[in-house]
C-alpha cells in the first residue's frame, strides 16, 4: 500500500493533533455525573469528534491513494484572521459591527465573492445569531458597540 500525502491526510491529522491539544487542555474540566453533566463533558465529547473524525480522514486518505493538490494560502489566512478578529472585536464592538468586519474578512479569501449575496448572506446571519444567541438564549453579549475596543485602544496608545 502506498500512501501519497494527500490533503485527507494532512486535514485528518491536523482535527487528531488539535482534538489531543484540545482534550489535554480541557482534561482537568468538571465532567459531573450521567445524571448532571458538568461544564466538561462538550468540550470533551468535542475532542473525541474531532479525533474520529480525523482518523476517518487519515484512513480514507490512505485507500485512496491521492496527491496532494496546490496549497491555497489565501483562504486560510483570511478565514484565520476573521475568526482572530472576531474573538478580539466580539466584547467591545458588539455582535452585528464584528459579524460584519470578520464576514468581510473571511469573504476576502477568494476572488469570487458575489458582494450583493454576501451582503445578504450577511444580513441573514447578523439577525439569525442576533436571535439564536441574544434574544433566545440570553447570553450576555452586546448587540452595539459600548466602547473602543481595548486591543485598538492599546495600539492607538
Amino acid at each position: 500500500m502506498r500512501v501519497k500525502w494527500g490533503q485527507d491526510l494532512v486535514t485528518g491529522l491536523l482535527f487528531i493533533g488539535i482534538g489531543i491539544v484540545a482534550m489535554i487542555i480541557g482534561w482537568d474540566y468538571p465532567r459531573g455525573t450521567p445524571q448532571r453533566p458538568g461544564t466538561g463533558v462538550l468540550p470533551m465529547m468535542l475532542c473525541v469528534c474531532l479525533i474520529i473524525s480525523g482518523l476517518f480522514l487519515a484512513v480514507k486518505s490512505v485507500a485512496a491513494d491521492q496527491p496532494i493538490a496546490k496549497w491555497a494560502w489565501r483562504p486560510f489566512l483570511m478565514v484565520t484572521l476573521g475568526t482572530v478578529v472576531f474573538g478580539l472585536l466580539i466584547d467591545d464592538a458588539g455582535l452585528v459591527v464584528t459579524m460584519i468586519i470578520s464576514m468581510s474578512i473571511c469573504a476576502l479569501g477568494t476572488l469570487d465573492t458575489r458582494w450583493p449575496e454576501f451582503a445578504m448572506f450577511s444580513a441573514i446571519m447578523i439577525v439569525s445569531c442576533w436571535a439564536l444567541f441574544i434574544w433566545l438564549l440570553g447570553m450576555p453579549i452586546t448587540t452595539w458597540p459600548t466602547k473602543v475596543p481595548s486591543f485598538i485602544s492599546t495600539i492607538l496608545r
